[in-house]
């Protein structure tokens, strides 16, 4: 980790462009690899038909990497220039602390931006096309409009702007939200009953969750827990008592 910041310290802009690109380019095809994998389980389970996929979602989903990759490099940018401090912390322990705060802050942040999404009028045409797909497809995560797609990456350049956060903590942070959305936008239902159940006791959105979403967008707004739609009432009926 230590030379790759060294290796972003001194890197020129189109060298950073390149970076950025090669790592979310890479982030995308391994969210599509995974979501491939996951659906062709033994044991899985469908839900409903998966949405068909459409030259203009593989073109939405193209320009998501773009601004994801700008937002890096935005974030680079302020970390080079003082704004974003990296915390030295290496310790493990201290590592994970620094990952369950951050999905913990992300959380609630993101339940907050969805839901105004939803509700607010001026930002629920900007989330309509997502919800074209009222079933998923591999590349249903990455169809975004491009102001989504860099305010949720400006939302977590906000939080470590203000709270030092290892790179390590972080690099593990964007691991989860990467694997979590993928998750979260399988048209399968990939874990037996009983672990089913114990996600959904231990407040653990599954891709049923963001499924029972896409089916009435009036409810489940969590993305990694749905602790806040609990709290907040807007779980979906089917969900309550289970």
């Amino acid at each position: 980790m230590k030379s790759i910041l060294e290796t972003l310290t001194n890197a020129s802009y189109f060298e950073l462009i390149i970076f950025g690109l090669i790592l979310n380019f890479g982030i995308f095809f391994c969210s599509l690899g995974l979501y491939t994998v996951l659906s062709n389980l033994p044991g899985s389970r469908r839900m409903g038909d998966q949405h068909p996929i459409v030259r203009s979602d593989v073109v939405l989903s193209l320009i998501t990497v773009m601004c994801n990759t700008l937002v890096f490099i935005f974030g680079v940018l302020l970390w080079k220039y003082g704004f974003i401090t990296l915390s030295e912390n290496q310790y493990w322990l201290r590592v994970i602390g620094e990952l369950l705060f951050l999905t913990l802050i992300m959380d609630f942040l993101m339940y907050v931006f969805h839901r105004a999404v939803h509700f607010v009028r001026q930002f629920n045409k900007l989330h309509e096309r997502h919800h074209e797909h009222q079933s998923t497809n591999m590349l249903s995560l990455f169809v975004l409009h491009p102001i989504e797609s860099i305010g949720f990456g400006l939302m977590m350049l906000v939080v470590i702007c203000f709270i030092p956060f290892s790179a390590i903590g972080i690099s593990m942070y964007l691991l989860i939200n990467s694997l979590w959305g993928t998750i979260g936008h399988l048209h399968h239902t990939i874990l037996p009953l009983s672990l089913l159940k114990l996600a959904k006791k231990s407040y653990v959105c599954t891709s049923e969750f963001h499924y029972l979403h896409h089916k009435n967008p009036d409810f489940n707004f969590g993305f990694y827990s749905s602790i806040w739609d609990v709290i907040f009432k807007t779980l979906h009926p089917a969900l309550k008592g289970k």
